[in-house]
């Protein structure tokens, strides 16, 4: 028997604040490689990832990466990783969640709150907390991850838990491995401010856009109930804070406010944005309240990325014919 050997190619860029990389490539591919073009030949005091390699067969997350010598134009030992690499996928709608992670200690009062654990992902993970001890405010709600310090926390990227009354001391996490099928996605509800526009962030990387319109679910615990079940159109939105601003007055309203852990205890839905379609005054159809975005092929995880860089990337299978 011969093999037959197939290979795709392309190019992509990470933006300044990393987020895991979607490649669409057919079913059946086994082997990836990228490359980092944006370092080659740099000789300089750094030590980035330059190239990584994920195989099908190994675990999912895994990837063998080379970095960057210091103060060399050359590259070190090849070394292996389990998380963070990459996720070969035949449809990323149907992929299960991580693992339970059962070894947090803490969620602390903190701006942005703070995960004590053993076990943290990497910035851009999306996980979901549950199985909390205090802190039930939050239980069953995804978040995006932020700084993480390896072996020691993890960030809820845009999570205020400063105000909250008391620290969680024990909880369950799950990686959520690829967001929802469908776009634009419904949020979680961290904030909303009281201004002539409202300002609303959000628990997981939103990818809004101007002029799409939301209905706003705010139960009455939240304390902002006047924002129940309003329709607003997005008129601004900001990727650092990751918000979006409504052309929704919100000032004369209730504060928001999470409720108490003893309250939601009882039971209490979580607030949330669900997306509509689009305002007419900005685009011409509602095509994309329904836009399939689940694909087959790798998901390239920030274990292997650098920011604001210019990669390569090849991907292979093999075929045994007779």
């Amino acid at each position: 028997m011969s093999p037959i050997n197939a290979q795709v190619r392309g190019l992509f860029s990470t933006p300044a604040t990393l987020v895991p990389v979607n490649l669409s490539i057919p079913c059946g591919y086994d082997e990836i490689e990228i490359l980092n073009l944006s370092d080659f030949a740099d000789a300089g005091a750094t030590t980035q990832v330059m190239r990584a390699k994920g195989y099908s067969v190994l675990p999912v997350g895994s990837a063998l990466q080379t970095q960057k010598t210091n103060f060399a134009a050359t590259m070190g030992t090849e070394t292996m990783i389990t998380t963070g690499g990459f996720t070969f996928t035949a449809d990323s709608g149907l992929e299960p969640l991580g693992a339970p992670v059962i070894n947090t200690t803490a969620i602390t009062q903190a701006n942005p709150g703070l995960v004590n654990t053993a076990t943290p992902l990497v910035a851009g993970d999306i996980v979901r907390i549950y199985s909390t001890t205090a802190m039930l405010q939050i239980a069953g709600m995804d978040f995006t991850v932020g700084t993480v310090v390896g072996g020691v926390s993890m960030q809820l990227a845009y999570l205020n838990t400063a105000g909250f009354a008391a620290a969680g001391t024990a909880a369950v996490f799950r990686k959520v491995p690829f967001d929802a099928r469908f776009y634009p996605r419904s949020r979680y509800i961290t904030a909303i401010t009281q201004a002539a526009q409202a300002v609303v962030t959000l628990s997981v990387t939103h990818g809004y856009l101007v002029g799409q319109k939301v209905r706003m679910k705010v139960p009455t615990e939240f304390g902002m109930l006047e924002m129940n079940d309003l329709l607003g159109t997005i008129v601004a939105i900001n990727t650092t804070t990751n918000t979006i601003t409504l052309d929704i007055n919100s000032t004369a309203m209730t504060v928001f406010a999470f409720p108490t852990s003893a309250i939601a205890a009882t039971g209490v839905s979580p607030a949330q944005v669900f997306p509509v379609g689009e305002d007419a005054t900005y685009q011409s159809s509602f095509g994309d309240a329904v836009y399939n975005t689940s694909f087959t092929g790798v998901q390239i995880d920030t274990g292997v990325l650098v920011a604001s860089k210019n990669y390569a990337w090849f991907a292979k299978k093999s075929t045994l014919m007779a």
